[in-house]
């Protein structure tokens, strides 16, 4: 279980209301990589995959530790992605 790897300066973090967004481009998610975007809790999250890597299946469960910070582990089913995430929360 790898951190995926974050594509440098494409981090953004989005506020509505109570809510928080961070979005991030990310490179070589593989299967069990973790990803903590810096939420307490998240409540939705999503993963754009790039266009050239589309046809592989993926899935994501996250959870938040003891120590209040989330985590979202992917669930890849061949190879790498490259893609967007967006994780909702606070």
């Amino acid at each position: 279980m790898a951190a995926i790897v974050q594509t440098a300066g494409t981090r953004r973090e989005f506020v509505m209301g109570a809510t928080r967004g961070v979005k991030v481009d990310v490179t070589s998610v593989s299967d069990t990589d973790t990803w903590t975007p810096g939420l307490a809790i998240i409540e939705q999250f999503t993963f754009t995959p790039s266009l050239a890597a589309a046809t592989t299946q993926w899935a994501a469960t996250w959870s938040t530790p003891a120590n209040r910070q989330a985590v979202v582990t992917f669930d890849i089913e061949s190879g790498d992605l490259d893609g967007t995430v967006i994780a909702w929360g606070y």
